[in-house]
């Protein structure tokens, strides 16, 4: 078991990295979107003399606001949950109905990280509407914020399975406790 709970440590400490960034470049991402369409506005409506380019970067910063946003919201456990349920539970029946989720989640992420990858390199070979960029550059959000839900589903995995066999060291392991010292 300690071997485990230096993995996780690791992993943890991996992910909180990770999602600091992530909230700084989506926060950013939210910035520069919102000063492109008020410039856009500005232009259009004012000078009469609008960007062919600010709605498709308006749009490519939405896309990667988005996948950078989803690992977030997956390790704060803010996102769509089965709470009700999982609450009335008792503690173990809990736990192992949460690995079955978090052990479910990472197949489909696995399978979408996969499909999205793919999908990504194809955009290499195709060139964006009004940037000078192809549209990889859009399509990467989806596999790095796939991957990146991996991790934290599999960190959220094993402080699930700790917490089966040995609830009090899993309890130090929390992501929460790890999530709110950022």
């Amino acid at each position: 078991m300690p071997w485990m709970i230096k993995i996780i440590s690791g992993l943890s400490v991996l992910n909180s990295a990770i999602i600091g960034l992530f909230k700084y470049l989506a926060l950013s991402a939210v910035a520069i979107m919102t000063f492109v369409i008020l410039l856009q506005v500005f232009f259009r409506y004012v000078l009469n003399n609008s960007f062919p380019w600010s709605e498709e970067l308006a749009r490519y910063l939405m896309v990667w606001m988005t996948f950078l946003t989803l690992p977030v919201v997956s390790r704060l456990k803010q996102h769509a949950a089965l709470e009700i349920i999982l609450g009335s539970l008792p503690h173990k029946l809990n736990t192992i109905l949460q690995l079955i989720i978090y052990g479910l989640t990472g197949i489909v992420l696995f399978i979408a990280f996969d499909k999205s990858y793919d999908f990504a390199m194809k955009g290499t070979r195709m060139l964006a509407t009004a940037l000078p960029v192809t549209k990889a550059w859009s399509y990467t959000a989806m596999p790095v914020g796939f991957f990146v839900m991996m991790l934290v589903y599999l960190e959220l995995f094993l402080i699930n399975l700790v917490d089966l066999f040995s609830p009090e060291k899993a309890a130090s392991l929390s992501v929460e406790s790890s999530a709110n010292k950022q």
